[in-house]
């Protein structure tokens, strides 16, 4: 395929402003094309431009058609789009990401302290319910939500109007003045978005007067998190849900099956011994195999009824999930369940001692059939779990067996899953190729959205010019493999932000070359380029794991989220970017501030149960033994102090211990009558075991990656093991990160035989 070259302005396009519209002129040579503005919000695709707030630049995108020889190219050209007021004036308040317009006005600000109530209509009360909690949530200001008219001065004020629809879905405008903010939108997604503006600014303590014009460059601005081949609980979803919000990002790709991926680990008794490699799929399932067995993980996994609502929930904060179902590749836990359509006898081209038995035999119809059945089973119905307008990921990625049957299946599922839903997939095309090339078929194409995330597996020009509706996930960027390192960038630990922000764009593809690769810009104003998505991908499990925490995971999102929100709504300078997040993390981004604990053990003020005896002291005398604190679990950054004298020297008896969605959580003495704990599916020890029958003081320190001991002068940090399925699959882990699971002194099932005299929790 020849590529579209891109030029400067061969065609010698002039632009001009003439009653309200965009007029073009250009060499009589070429037939021009306009492709579209990098902000439709100033100039829409009638070339109407809608004046902004003030003085502004847009890229204006066109395609020029030779008329001889028919060659393509394509320019962007700058348009000056003269501004309501002029120039800007004032420095644009500090919110990421950065308000596109601001004219700063004269007048007194709205001061956090002031305000007196959250006026609306019926048809935007959603939105000012929204914000009243999160005002009473993340700053501690609770205000009454009243009907517009009742009281609008001291008040913030949302509001629908019609007129701005030129801003799209997502653009509001806020005005400050006389003490009241005033905030509209021309959709209700609009009104959420500036009520997270008025929240960042109110946070620093006041709205400045002024007027703001906002909307976003790019429609999809997103995460991925590999919630498949490691667990992560619906809270901790809820919580991303939540982070994304606040900086305006509003695409929760969740990437829901998995398996471990150094197949060849298990391969030394043929494919069936990998069937012993940790794999899972988080969504309850009707679908049973042959031998009864569900396709859905017996770990962890979220209910049918629990994922609607959190599909239902998180549009209310103005972030849509997409599911992702990864078939037919990196799929053995349905190769497991359904061993009839696993591939047998073939191994990777790439690593020729790994078998291919996490990849569905797609040349087979039935093993087609079971993958619509697949989806149909939350498609399907009065109620589906994915409701019709819930964009659904189907994977199809890095796919090495059948190349022919692969590019039948892209033809045939896709068209078929777009009858109920609109289709998302990883980028493939390029590598996944038989000879000749089985065509894919445009209604696999049109309006299909693409991750493209390596230019070997699917080269971005090539994508863009097959038709696929383009999501930047470029791996050499935006990828993350956690691995407790700390390292940054192409693969590691925490992404490079600062390489991020030099050379990333989400119009920037990259494009496969005879030496590997390299970047190449895709036209500014082109509605096919919808924006990018940033991964956590969790490799690092089974043999290989990293000992890594939930909130080690929400660390490394957390870290990037910002930067990626200001990258895909507008840009700005590097400089005015740190300033602007500083301002709004110390603003309170939700989570970003823990609760803190401060606890001393008084039985008194416990509700005692089982064989727990309070008193001066607390006795605990095994099994069901134990003091309820009314509690949870620490940040993961806490210090706990217990004084105790232990009487029996028990194994995986239980000193403290909270309730978790998967794994236990708990303080016990282990196997050997160490001291350890528990969580996630891990065993931790630290090198000491608690004398029986002599009073010690120990201290439990805990830190993101590390959780150490001491005991008098000892000093010992803490080594863990993964274990599933009663086996040691990974030990010697050093990344130690743990929250102290505080809800019960004791256990409710297997407490220690000890008496506590003194315990202190402090965070």
């Amino acid at each position: 395929m020849q590529r579209i070259k891109r030029q400067s302005n061969p065609a010698r396009i002039r632009l001009h402003i003439a009653d309200g519209r965009v007029n073009t002129t250009w060499s009589n040579k070429y037939d021009v094309h306009f492709l579209g503005a990098d902000f439709g919000q100033i100039v829409d695709d009638d070339l109407v431009v809608h004046r902004p707030l003030t003085d502004c630049t847009v890229q204006l995108s066109f395609c020029a058609v030779h008329r001889q020889n028919g060659k393509k190219t394509e320019t962007d050209l700058p348009l000056f789009v003269a501004g309501k007021y002029g120039p800007a004036k004032g420095g644009k308040p500090a919110v990421v990401p950065e308000p596109a317009q601001w004219y700063a006005g004269s007048g007194a600000p709205a001061c956090l302290n002031d305000l007196q109530a959250i006026a609306c209509t019926e048809d935007t009360k959603p939105a000012a319910e929204e914000f009243a909690q999160e005002l009473e949530e993340i700053l501690g200001k609770k205000l009454p939500v009243v009907q517009k008219g009742e009281q609008t001065k001291n008040a913030v004020s949302f509001l629908l109007d019609k007129t701005l629809a030129h801003l799209g879905c997502e653009g509001y405008t806020a005005r400050c003045e006389n003490g009241a903010i005033r905030l509209c939108a021309g959709e209700a997604q609009g009104l959420i978005w500036a009520g997270k503006t008025a929240l960042q600014l109110l946070a620093q303590g006041a709205f400045p007067c002024g007027e703001m014009e906002d909307y976003p460059r790019y429609p999809v601005r997103g995460f991925m998190l590999d919630a498949g081949r490691r667990p992560c609980s619906m809270e901790t979803l809820r919580k991303i849900v939540k982070y994304m919000a606040w900086f305006k990002m509003n695409d929760f790709q969740v990437h829901l099956n998995d398996n471990y991926i150094w197949l060849e680990d298990y391969a030394e008794n043929g494919d069936d011994s990998t069937l012993q490699a940790y794999s899972a799929f988080r969504l309850e399932s009707s679908l049973t195999g042959e031998n009864g067995e569900s396709p859905t993980a017996a770990d962890y996994s979220y209910s049918k009824a629990d994922f609607r609502a959190f599909i239902a929930w998180a549009k209310t904060k103005g972030v849509r999930i997409v599911p992702e179902i990864d078939v037919p590749a990196h799929a053995l836990a349905f190769a497991k369940a359904f061993p009839q359509h696993m591939v047998r006898n073939r191994t990777s081209p790439l690593m020729e001692k790994r078998p291919l038995t996490d990849h569905l035999d797609i040349s087979r119809p039935e093993t087609i059939d079971l993958i619509k059945r697949l989806f149909d089973d939350y498609t399907g119905g009065d109620d589906p779990v994915f409701a019709p307008d819930t964009v659904i990921h189907i994977g199809a990625d890095e796919f090495l067996s059948d190349y022919g049957a692969y590019r039948r299946f892209v033809n045939e599922i896709v068209p078929y899953i777009r009858k109920t839903n609109p289709v998302r997939m990883w980028g493939g095309l390029t590598w996944i190729k038989d000879e000749p090339a089985t065509p894919i078929r445009q209604e696999a194409i049109q309006n299909v959205q693409m991750n493209l995330w390596s230019s070997d597996w699917a080269d971005g020009h090539e994508m863009y010019e097959m038709g696929f509706d383009l999501i930047n996930t470029i791996d050499d960027h935006l990828y993350m493999v956690p691995d407790g390192s700390r390292k940054r960038g192409s693969y590691k630990d925490y992404l490079n932000k600062k390489r991020i922000f030099r050379q990333f764009a989400p119009n920037r593809v990259r494009i496969k070359t005879k030496n590997g690769g390299r970047y190449t810009d895709l036209p500014a104003g082109e509605k096919r380029v919808l924006g990018a998505c940033f991964a956590v991908w969790n490799d690092n499990i089974d043999r290989r794991a990293s000992g890594l925490t939930e909130s080690d995971l929400f660390a490394r999102f957390a870290d990037a989220a910002a930067l990626l929100a200001e990258k895909t709504w507008g840009s700005c300078t590097k400089r005015r970017f740190r300033a602007a997040e500083r301002a709004a993390m110390a603003a309170g981004a939700p989570l970003c501030k823990p609760a803190h604990i401060d606890f001393t053990l008084n039985t008194a003020q416990c509700e005692c149960a089982g064989n727990a005896k309070p008193g001066e002291t607390l006795q605990l005398d095994g099994g069901c033994a134990y003091a309820a604190t009314g509690l949870a679990c620490a940040p993961p950054a806490a210090e706990l102090t217990i004084d105790m004298l232990l009487h029996e020297a028990g194994k995986n008896q239980i000193l403290l211990e909270a309730d978790a969605p998967y794994g236990a959580y708990d303080i016990r003495l282990t196997e050997n009558g160490k001291l350890g704990f528990t969580r996630e599916g891990y065993l931790y020890e630290f090198d000491y075991a608690p004398p029986v029958g002599k009073r010690v003081q120990l201290c439990i320190c805990t830190k993101p990656q590390q959780t150490v001991l001491q005991a008098g002068q000892l000093r010992k940090n803490a080594a863990g093991k993964f274990i599933w399925n009663g086996t040691v699959r990974c030990a010697g882990i050093q990344n130690a990160t743990f929250s102290i699971p505080c809800a019960r002194i004791g256990s409710a099932e297997n407490a220690v035989h000890a008496e506590i005299y003194a315990l202190t929790l402090r965070s």
